[in-house]
């Protein structure tokens, strides 16, 4: 690994002279040094003849041993790598290492504010165990998937105690959702398909709680309105997902990209409007939002064709 590893242990570290391709020095007590050895070797039987000689000329059996003698000659080559790696052989090293892993799972570039603040700090606590269980993010996604089933049911029931028990639930969900995607790149399992299946089971999540929510209110109120109010609200969340693709890739290539508004929001102001026992103003609040937030990556997008 290079010298901007910020994860290597100096003292600690095999460090290596490395030049035209070639390593020409190699040993944790070398002076002259521009790189750090991983410990990943891929030899050819030549290094045991290099083990023979060391062990005739400095009594070394070891591996590095016989990989100076192969530098001298010019015979040890290298692969320059620039991905996560630390050398993990006691328990503050690990420590640290699970630390810089769960760290890299913040700060994605799609996060909007309540995932970035609130979902995603939690998250990574709960992915922190469950990478450890025989779980895999697919099933995560269902497991987010069926709480937001359940707070949409809570919600149809028209009392305020459900209202705001649907209301935590459905947090609790979003909070959830971001877990599987962490599970997945600390498993080395991601792929297109899982995302895929996230988003679908999300935009079933999304039609879920604001049916519910719309449900409670038109229990609320008897009024069209509230009907009409809360088609708006899905329709404006499913277009908003729908342009989301381009519009992130839009957004990626730019210095200020603003605030983003995403599911993470949506969902955190139907918990609020829950606790609050303002379902009906939230409601309207994610109808016109969704919408306008719709329009106006419409008009973005147009102007940078």
């Amino acid at each position: 690994t290079d010298m901007n590893n910020p994860m290597v242990d100096i003292e600690d570290v095999t460090k290596v002279h490395m030049k035209d391709g070639h390593i020409l020095n190699i040993g944790k007590t070398i002076d002259d040094f521009n790189g750090f050895d991983t410990g990943t070797l891929l030899c050819t039987p030549m290094i045991f003849e290099a083990l023979e000689r060391a062990r005739k000329i400095q009594n070394d059996t070891t591996l590095f041993a016989a990989i100076q003698i192969l530098a001298e000659n010019k015979h040890a080559k290298f692969v320059q790598t620039r991905g996560f790696w630390i050398d993990v052989d006691n328990e503050n090293a690990l420590k640290k290492a699970e630390k810089a892993l769960l760290d890299s799972l913040r700060g994605k570039s799609n996060d909007g504010p309540v995932s970035h603040w609130l979902n995603r700090p939690i998250s990574a606590c709960i992915s922190k165990s469950l990478v450890n269980l025989n779980i895999t993010p697919t099933q995560i996604s269902f497991f987010s998937f069926a709480l937001s089933v359940i707070a949409a049911g809570l919600f149809a029931l028209g009392t305020y105690w459900f209202l705001a028990l649907a209301g935590i639930i459905a947090q609790f969900a979003s909070i959830i959702d971001g877990s599987d995607g962490e599970v997945a790149r600390l498993k080395y399992l991601s792929s297109d398909y899982g995302r895929w299946v996230d988003s679908v089971l999300d935009r079933y999540a999304d039609a879920f709680l604001l049916f519910g929510l719309t449900w409670y209110v038109y229990r609320q109120y008897l009024s069209f309105w509230a009907l009409a109010i809360g088609f708006s609200a899905i329709i404006g969340t499913f277009m908003l997902s729908y342009t989301a693709d381009k519009y992130d890739k839009l957004m990626k290539n730019r210095i200020q990209k603003g605030v983003r508004i995403g599911r993470d929001g949506r969902v955190f102001l139907i918990f609020l409007g829950a606790i609050f026992n303002q379902a009906y103003l939230i409601l309207n609040v994610i109808a016109v939002l969704m919408n306008l937030e719709t329009i106006r990556r419409i008009v973005i997008c147009q102007n940078d064709k």
